[in-house]
């Protein structure tokens, strides 16, 4: 038997997204067509493609213009944060803010902006992996700030109304919402965002498609040169099957989050209360309801990882993008843990399949994976 528990890092595709791709592509296996081309077959590509905006707009509560597609959150998070800045350098904006909990698609950026001549200010998180807002020093010359509506490692909610209340009139404010939609409300048009990512394969839709909504009358300036699709800011032949299951997978995670909702927090009760002794929650602040962080005594999660994954249980030892690689959380040390304590954690995340059976086998192969582990540590805790 296999129990799938990492749907943080990617979710099995819904039917209905898949249907909608399948049947698309089908459409254009029959009818080929560059949406760019004038054509009929290019003219029916670009139908598809607008109505895949339009339907992605409406899901998320944006304006159809503003929907710029991507290939994903990485890209959407580069090309919103450094297209931002670099658009605003015009007016000598040099500093860029983000937190100390962004996923590297955007923490990664800094050496680039760096090179440019852009300041980077890394807002610190406190012990619960809540980025303090208020240590922000508002100036003129804040060119754009990149906070995740949810850290993708703890699963922590950060307090991303304070920042684009504190910037209003001053900066742009984008955020990831990859870890966001179909778990907690997102409301683009209410929430003074100027920009904001969204990753297909979080949401139930191919990998290889995202979003990067761009609020009407915010100025990028890109580094992909080409045919200048997307309004001019992300050339390239625009995924047409793609984005209509981004758009489908989108409305259906929007329409189910409410059931969801309630469906992850039971299963969140459930693990959390049938915890061993040894296994605890990382932190007490509020946190979307599809990721629990815990916190295990020992140094060595991938033989703990290993030891689940034997018995067909997978889950994370924190972001899917670190896998293989036995190292102390950043986000952790941040949050003032210690190397050890800092190594000896595991992200559980649900998703639609998710089931109570599937929370009582990790309960239950828990106590003797963690045990195997901690036979490699040398010390005792």
């Amino acid at each position: 038997m296999s129990v799938y528990l990492d749907h943080a890092a990617t979710t099995p595709m819904r039917p209905e997204a898949m249907e909608a791709w399948v049947e698309t592509a089908k459409v254009l296996q029959r009818t080929p067509g560059n949406p760019a081309a004038l054509h009929a077959g290019g003219r029916a590509a670009r139908r598809m493609l607008e109505d895949a905006r339009e339907r992605l707009a409406y899901a998320v509560k944006a304006e159809k213009n503003e929907v710029l597609f991507t290939s994903g959150a990485t890209e959407s998070n580069a090309l919103g944060v450094m297209g931002v800045a670099r658009a605003r350098l015009r007016e000598n904006k040099k500093r860029i803010v983000t937190s100390s909990i962004e996923h590297d698609a955007v923490g990664k950026q800094a050496a680039i902006a760096k090179s440019e001549g852009f300041a980077w200010d890394v807002l610190p998180v406190d012990k619960d992996g809540v980025t303090n807002v208020a240590s922000l020093q508002v100036g003129a010359d804040i060119a754009v700030a990149s906070l995740s509506h949810v850290c993708s490692e703890t699963g922590v909610i950060q307090p991303l109304e304070e920042l684009v209340q504190k910037l209003q009139d001053v900066a742009p404010v984008h955020t990831d919402a990859a870890q966001s939609l179909g778990h907690i409300p997102v409301d683009f048009a209410g929430s003074g965002l100027s920009l904001m990512t969204i990753s297909g394969h979080k949401i139930g839709a191919p990998v290889g498609t995202g979003a990067l909504m761009v609020k009407r009358g915010v100025d990028l300036v890109s580094d992909r040169l080409g045919g200048g699709q997307e309004r001019q800011f992300r050339s390239g032949t625009v995924d047409v099957a793609g984005a209509v299951a981004l758009a489908v997978a989108a409305e259906m995670a929007v329409q189910d989050q409410e059931e969801a909702d309630r469906k992850y927090r039971d299963l969140r009760s459930r693990l959390v209360q049938n915890l061993p002794p040894q296994v605890t929650l990382t932190t007490d602040a509020p946190s979307s309801p599809s990721i629990v962080h815990l916190s295990l005594e020992t140094s060595h999660p991938e033989v703990l990882l290993l030891a689940l994954d034997q018995v067909g249980v997978m889950v994370s030892a924190g972001s899917a993008c670190h896998a293989g690689v036995t190292r102390p959380s950043q986000i952790l040390l941040d949050m003032g843990r210690s190397e050890a304590e800092a190594l000896g954690v595991l992200r559980v995340s649900f998703g639609p399949q998710s089931t109570a059976e599937d929370v009582d086998l990790l309960l239950q192969y828990l106590p003797v994976a963690l045990a195997q582990a901690q036979k490699l540590d040398g010390r005792s805790f």
